[in-house]
């Protein structure tokens, strides 16, 4: 029984990603081909032709490229900052970057629009010091679907990038500055190095993230800017096309699995999630407060200040501006009131979609929790030749973009009848977040002293009494973690929502969508602000857990 106990632990996660994923994919990779008149290219072929689907395959590149760009920019000296201050400062910092990380999304896009919109907050500030003489566009263009996803989307550069300069050793600059190197040359030659695979492992996953991106470009973009993820939406809601819905899907997915291969090639699956970077060496580490710094360091230090404010701006404007009582948003508020919190609380859309995206994402925790544990533990005791295989096929749900996924599992739901029901939904947010609770529970297991496995089982304990007495302990923190991670997948999504729920089952986010689509209800606002204080208790909790553990 021992020999096939890892493969019976795979075996739930992996029927789910069979029959939920695969399956419905190889629906959508066959329904490409489907013609009216048989099987061909001629959605592939119309795509070619029509300047309007070629337009947004290249607006889709040239996003994703600029915004991984600028994401590996702005992350460079924030990720130095955080490494080279005193331990309670970087505290501060790395909490300024993981609340936007774990605030919605859309409360982060939400909070942009309000602050670059032509009446906001910015054109107000520029008009009023006399820098302008009228508003400026500075949303529903490029400049504002720039913003929205670097905001969204750059903490997974900067995270990586820490781990790499944590591996610098602070000789290597000291050396090179004796030797007379300017700051400029010392990054080229020194820095840049060592600090590559983690800037890489960052820009993969914005990369990855971005040529699949729904939620900002259609709410901070204009027609100019419509991307691959939109007209995949609009073909399937609103023309019925699914044949050339299909053909783009296939296409996002095909670039997507190019580029996973590539880096999967060259590199690995624990430096893509670990963002193992830098070489690291011998020696006093770069981490850690340093107390001299040149001209270059000060440099990097207020670009690193700066970067930290624009993570944390839009936060900051979110709660003011939810206080006011104005139906026309303003900041500041022209007066204090609460009248906004309290139309959502007397408001049952509001009640019922909060409440139905509870039930969702804590059947998706649930199930998640459940399949990914067991996963992580099957592959742990895997020979090491099938490892990888296995993991690539359990981390693909994540790595796809989730427009695809939303319309494969939308055209497999319907003839079982679970489109516009918690379980569809729930089904979709498991295939999500069981990845995080996999890919954490596998890295708490490479930390487990298989020796105390050993010695329980050697002194007549079950297996099933081991793991609960010895090694879920063990483990607890990454199955905790991936517990967070698989809560606030399913609770912050969007794309799912809209296409596997109506009315009667939207959740909080799909519901907050279509306001801010048409026109932003103040309520919204309000919903925001109610959404950060949740994210900062959850933060401020896993923080204190950290502490206490320690």
């Amino acid at each position: 029984m021992a020999r096939f106990g890892p493969h019976l632990a795979i075996l739930p996660l992996f029927a789910l990603v069979f029959v939920f994923f695969l399956i419905p994919l190889g629906n959508v990779f066959i329904d490409s081909f489907a013609l009216k008149d048989g099987v061909g290219l001629g959605h592939y072929h119309h795509l070619l032709i029509t300047p309007i689907y070629r337009q947004a395959l290249s607006n889709t590149l040239i996003i994703a490229t600029l915004v991984t760009v600028l994401s590996i920019i702005l992350s460079y000296p924030l990720a130095y900052l955080i490494a080279t201050v005193k331990v309670s400062t970087a505290k501060i910092l790395f909490i300024v970057v993981l609340l936007p990380f774990w605030t919605s999304a859309l409360v982060r896009t939400t909070a942009w629009i309000i602050i670059l919109q032509r009446n906001g907050v910015l054109n107000e500030l520029l008009t009023s010091t006399g820098i302008l003489d009228e508003p400026m566009a500075f949303v529903y263009n490029l400049n504002g679907v720039l913003v929205g996803m670097t905001h969204v989307l750059m903490p997974f550069v900067v995270l990586p990038l820490y781990a790499s300069f944590r591996g610098i050793d602070r000789s290597l600059i000291q050396a090179a500055e004796g030797m007379g190197a300017g700051p400029y040359r010392i990054f080229a030659r020194v820095i840049a190095p060592l600090t590559a695979p983690g800037a890489i492992a960052g820009g993969i996953i914005v990369f990855l993230m971005s040529i699949g991106y729904y939620i900002t470009p259609a709410l901070m973009g204009g027609a100019g800017q419509t991307m691959i993820a939109q007209m995949i939406s609009f073909n399937v809601l609103e023309q019925l096309n699914w044949g050339l819905a299909a053909a783009l899907s296939v296409i996002l997915l095909c670039v997507t699995l190019i580029i996973f291969w590539i880096f999967q090639t060259f590199f690995s699956i624990e430096k893509l999630w670990g963002g193992e970077g830098g070489n690291a060496r011998v020696g006093e580490p770069l981490s850690g407060t340093i107390t001299r710094r040149t001209l270059g360091g000060w440099s990097s230090v207020a670009a690193g200040s700066l970067v930290a404010f624009f993570l944390v701006l839009p936060v900051i404007f979110v709660f003011p501006m939810s206080l006011g009582s104005s139906p026309f948003l303003a900041f500041p508020p022209d007066d204090l009131s609460l009248k906004w919190f309290e139309n959502f609380f007397s408001n049952p859309k509001w009640i019922r979609s909060i409440y139905t995206s509870l039930i969702i994402a804590a059947m998706a925790v649930t199930m998640s929790v459940t399949l990914g544990t067991a996963a992580a533990i099957g592959v742990h005791r895997l020979p090491g030749g099938n490892k990888t295989a296995v993991e690539t096929l359990f981390i693909l749900p994540m790595i796809i973009p989730h427009i695809v996924l939303a319309v494969a599992l939308y055209y497999y739901l319907v003839p079982l009848g679970l489109v516009n029901t918690k379980i569809g939904l729930a089904i979709g947010h498991t295939l999500m977040a069981t990845p995080f609770v996999f890919i954490t529970v596998r890295a708490a297991l490479k930390n487990f002293d298989t020796n105390l496995e050993l010695a329980a089982l050697g002194l007549g304990a079950s297996w099933g009494t081991m793991f609960r007495r010895v090694m879920l302990p063990a483990i607890m923190p990454g199955v905790a973690a991936g517990a967070i991670f698989a809560f606030i997948t399913s609770f912050d999504d969007v794309i799912l929502a809209i296409f596997l729920t109506n009315i009667r089952s939207r959740t909080l986010p799909k519901l907050m969508f279509e306001g801010i689509a048409h026109e932003i209800d103040p309520t919204i606002i309000a919903v925001s602000a109610l959404l950060i204080i949740f994210t900062v208790a959850v933060l401020t909790l896993n923080l204190l857990v950290q502490r206490k553990r320690s």
